[in-house]
């Protein structure tokens, strides 16, 4: 199966990485981007049609209607960003904004182009894939904001699955853990400069827990999966004849969510508090 795709946020990471692989497999892409140097790199290439547009503006949507087809065949949200921090250090401000993006958004998004997708008239009638993470399944400390917005992506994703199951729109979460993207290959650098923001209260307080966060990204940093990993599962997404509702990327997320499953949430609470509160 090959078609037309929407994707959001396409200019760098896990978006460019679909963006390529579907490519790849002759779709063409219509590719959200938000700087005129992604806008140049995706002109570059063969069936990427490229369109600026921040997804957290009103007008967001009827700028994609304007320069989408009346038919597509497939929605891919993945635009985000993760903002670190213990929620105390979070303000509203703080917070809105990453919802607006990672949530808002992505609502914003798909509802403008619902009608783009009932139009498909092929036995598989339109696609959308939410690109979510395992910070949508279990929180962790240090992480709240940005676990906030994708457990909204995970309610959001499988409240759309039932609403649109008359239509036969297919709805699926993709669930990867830590990926080689923008996000963590410069998080340490991230971090410090949240830090750096931070009250000096709140910087006493909670001392111990950046001491532990900037020995583990590290290690998480190494971890770290290739974003082509998404981009595969994403096109099995696409393309299988019955779409599943969650997919991960590779064996070690699997693993984790299980023992997550497993273990009672006591245990857990206490051990990853102290690991990294």
């Amino acid at each position: 199966m090959t078609g037309t795709a929407v994707v959001t946020g396409a200019g760098r990471g896990i978006g460019r990485a679909i963006t390529d692989r579907l490519c790849g497999e002759g779709w063409t892409v219509y590719a959200t981007v938000r700087s005129d140097a992604h806008m140049q790199e995706l002109s570059q290439l063969d069936r990427v049609v490229p369109i600026r547009v921040d997804i957290t503006d009103d007008d967001a949507g009827e700028v994609l209607t304007e320069n989408v087809p009346a038919r597509i065949d497939a929605l891919i949200n993945n635009a985000g960003y993760a903002l670190t921090g213990p929620l105390e250090t979070v303000s509203a401000d703080q917070l809105m904004s990453q919802l607006a993006t990672n949530v808002v958004g992505h609502h914003r998004v798909t509802r403008a182009l619902l009608p783009n997708l009932r139009a498909n008239e092929n036995e598989n009638a339109g696609r959308i894939v939410f690109i979510s993470s395992l910070s949508g399944l279990f929180a962790i400390p240090g992480n709240g904001a940005y676990t906030a917005s994708k457990y909204a992506v995970e309610g959001l994703a499988d409240t759309l699955r039932m609403e649109l199951r008359r239509w036969s729109i297919g709805v699926s979460l993709i669930e990867p853990g830590t990926t080689r993207t923008d996000i963590w290959t410069g998080m340490s650098n991230d971090f410090d400069a949240t830090v750096a923001q931070w009250s000096d209260r709140d910087k006493d307080l909670y001392r111990p827990a950046t001491d532990k966060m900037r020995r583990l990204i590290p290690l998480l940093q190494r971890s770290a999966v290739a974003p082509e990993r998404v981009a595969d599962a994403t096109l099995r997404a696409l393309t299988d004849k019955r779409p599943r509702r969650r997919y991960r990327c590779d064996l070690a997320s699997r693993i984790q969510i299980h023992a997550m499953a497993l273990t009672p949430a006591t245990v857990t609470d206490r051990l990853l508090a102290r690991a990294l509160a």
